[in-house]
C-alpha cells in the first residue's frame, strides 16, 4: 500500500500535468481516504459522505446521500445534520475562506476544487505515456474497499466505472512496457491491476504474456492456478501443480493463451495443462 506522502506526490505531479493543483483529493481506488483535509475524519459516515459527494459533482439531495450511507435504517435529523457538519469541519476551507462543503438547505455539493482519484485515472488514460504511468500508482487495491456499505457503488454504476478505468489504464501502460522490452515492469503494473480487479481476465492474459516474456514458465503455471482459484476452482483448494481441470473455470481465450505460451501440444479439452 502506498504511503500518504508517496500518494500525495503522485497527485501533485498529475495535477501539475493535467489540471490546477487541488488542496483535497478523495481517494476511492483502494483504501478510502481524503488527502489534504484540514482535520481527521473521526465521526462515522463522514468519509463515506465525502466519497459519495465526490462521485456526484453536481450535488445530491439530503435523502439521496442518507439512503446511500444508511440503506437499512431510519436516520434521525440530528444525526444527518451532525454528519454533514463534521464532514464540513474535517474538509476545511479553500485558500480564500470558502467551505469546501458549503452550507445548503436540503442539498449538498462539494467545492469544485475537491478532486477524485478516479477522475484523475480516467483523464490519464488519454494523456501522455508519462502521465498514464504515474497514474497507475493511484491504484491501491480493490476500489471502494473500505466503505461501510457498497450497495450504492454497485447500483449506481461507480464500481463498474472504477474497474473499467483501472483495467484500461493498466492494460495501456503494460502494453507499452511490453513493446519497450520491459516485461518485469509490465508484470508489476498488471499485478497491481489484478489485485484491484481480480476477475478481469484481460489483465490476467497480459500478465501471462509478461511472465512468459521473462522466461518464467513456473511462474506462468502458478498464475493460471491462481486465476482459476480466484474464479472458484475446486472451492479455492487445489492439488497437484498445476492441477488438472482448471480450463473449465477460465475463458477459452485465457486457457488457449496459457497453452500457447506454455508450449503445449495437447488439444484443448482433451488433456490438462502440461507438467513442467
Amino acid at each position: 500500500m502506498a504511503t500518504v506522502g508517496a500518494m500525495t506526490s503522485v497527485l501533485d505531479s498529475l495535477s501539475r500535468s493535467s489540471a490546477p493543483s487541488s488542496p483535497i483529493t478523495v481517494k476511492v481506488l483502494g483504501s478510502l481516504d481524503v488527502l489534504g483535509a484540514e482535520r481527521p475524519f473521526h465521526r462515522a459516515g463522514t468519509r463515506e459522505l465525502v466519497a459519495y459527494l465526490a462521485l456526484h459533482p453536481d450535488g445530491v439531495r439530503t435523502d439521496q446521500w442518507v439512503t446511500a450511507l444508511w440503506p437499512d435504517r431510519q436516520v434521525a435529523a440530528p444525526t444527518i445534520h451532525s454528519t454533514s457538519s463534521a464532514a464540513r469541519r474535517s474538509l476545511g476551507r479553500t485558500i480564500d475562506g470558502r467551505d469546501l462543503l458549503p452550507h445548503a438547505h436540503g442539498r449538498l455539493r462539494l467545492d469544485p476544487s475537491v478532486k477524485l482519484d478516479l477522475d484523475l485515472v480516467e483523464s490519464a488514460i488519454e494523456d501522455t505515456p508519462e502521465v498514464a504511468e504515474r497514474a497507475v500508482e493511484l491504484i491501491d487495491g480493490r476500489p471502494f474497499a473500505e466503505l461501510a456499505t457498497q450497495t450504492w457503488v454497485v447500483t449506481e454504476g461507480h464500481l463498474a466505472r472504477a474497474e473499467e478505468a483501472i483495467s484500461s489504464l493498466c492494460r495501456i501502460v503494460a502494453r507499452r512496457k511490453l513493446r519497450a522490452g520491459s516485461p518485469s515492469a509490465a508484470r508489476s503494473i498488471l499485478r497491481r491491476g489484478v489485485e484491484a480487479v481480480p476477475y478481469d481476465e484481460s489483465l490476467w492474459r497480459l500478465l501471462f504474456e509478461a511472465t512468459a516474456a521473462e522466461g518464467n514458465l513456473l511462474g506462468l503455471d502458478r498464475l493460471v492456478t491462481e486465476l482459476a482459484v480466484t474464479a472458484g476452482a475446486h472451492g479455492g483448494h487445489v492439488r497437484g501443480f498445476p492441477p488438472r481441470g482448471l480450463e473449465s473455470y477460465l475463458h477459452r481465450s485465457t486457457w488457449e493463451l496459457y497453452l500457447r505460451l506454455r508450449g503445449a501440444t495437447a488439444v484443448l479439452g482433451q488433456a490438462g495443462p502440461p507438467r513442467g
